[in-house]
């Protein structure tokens, strides 16, 4: 199939991140079926998708008119067959459970027509396991980032089976969206940026759960270092500036405190069983006032606009 034949995109799921994956095909012009069995996720959904817009209008990233046509594009039903019923492409973003995603994808591969391509929006598990056998060639996975109508990156995994073809579309697709596609060569749980995060959370928590520092100064800490420098040097160029004969010399001080493998670290463990989950609560590790969620979503919105206005450019460059 080719980019200029794709008309219909039909996106399973209006959760964490329907709204925003609709909102990016919808405003390049896409018709994108947005489903989901609940019919309060598709009105959040689509409240969320207004103010994401106004967002993008009032920051002059769209005019109201190609706003007005983006909404218009987003066709929400509870009723997988409408949605999937003549999809070029299909974007699966329904809760992180392997039944649940095999029972739709033997749904869908009864309605959508054999063209397709699916796309899976898990954040780190082995779909390829799950998928009917005779989509493999077409599936790959997606990963998109929070908050997807703004943050740039999409993982592209291929499976086993996957068609360096549908690579290639599902990376053109993505461009043409204006999102930047890491192809990642084959399946790892977590993929790339999950991995990191992971190895990089559990340091955090060994640093607050032990007093080092405290989540305020701590956050200080990254953004007035290793965050901004990353945009210049990413992880892996950082070290030859730093010098490889002494990052391994630095792996062999034995001195170094290594944090211990602990799943259920206690600053993170004892604010969930206080029901303290962050910007949908109010409150997590910081406290958020009593403010409405779609102000917190906003000026959260506004802060990275702002960041990718300033340093998109800064992805591909080369020093």
């Amino acid at each position: 199939m080719d980019l200029d034949d794709v008309k219909k995109i039909a996106l399973f799921g209006a959760g964490t991140m329907g709204p925003g994956l609709a909102q990016v095909f919808a405003a390049a012009g896409y018709v994108v079926g947005l489903c989901d069995l609940r019919k309060e996720a598709l009105d959040t959904a689509l409240t969320v998708i207004r103010s994401n817009l106004g967002t993008f209008v009032e920051r002059k990233l769209l005019s109201p008119e190609a706003a007005d046509r983006a909404l218009g594009n987003i066709m929400p039903t509870q009723s997988v067959d409408e949605a999937g019923q003549d999809a070029d492409v299909v974007v699966e973003a329904i809760v992180e459970k392997k039944d649940a995603k095999r029972e739709l994808y033997e749904r869908l591969n009864r309605i959508c027509p054999d063209r397709a391509v699916f796309m899976s929006n898990t954040s780190y598990l082995n779909i390829f396991e799950v998928m009917s056998p005779e989509r493999q060639p077409n599936t790959v996975i997606a990963h998109w980032f929070a908050p997807p109508h703004i943050v740039p990156l999409v993982e592209v995994v291929r499976g086993p089976e996957t068609r360096q073809a549908t690579v290639d579309f599902v990376v053109a697709l993505l461009k043409k969206v204006d999102r930047i596609p890491a192809v990642m060569e084959k399946f790892v749980p977590g993929f790339c940026i999950n991995r990191l995060l992971r190895i990089l959370g559990r340091e955090v928590f060994f640093l607050l759960d032990n007093g080092y520092i405290s989540p305020e100064e701590l956050d200080v800490a990254v953004k007035a270092s290793i965050i901004p420098r990353a945009m210049v040097l990413g992880l892996v160029q950082r070290y030859d500036f730093t010098g490889l004969d002494l990052s391994a010399g630095n792996l062999e001080n034995a001195e170094y405190l290594e944090p211990p493998i602990d799943n259920a670290p206690r600053s993170l463990v004892e604010r969930v069983a206080n029901g303290d989950l962050g910007v949908k609560t109010g409150k997590g590790f910081f406290d958020y006032g009593g403010r409405k969620l779609e102000e917190i979503l906003k000026e959260r919105d506004v802060a990275l606009l702002d960041v990718f206005a300033n340093s998109k450019h800064l992805i591909y460059k080369k020093i």
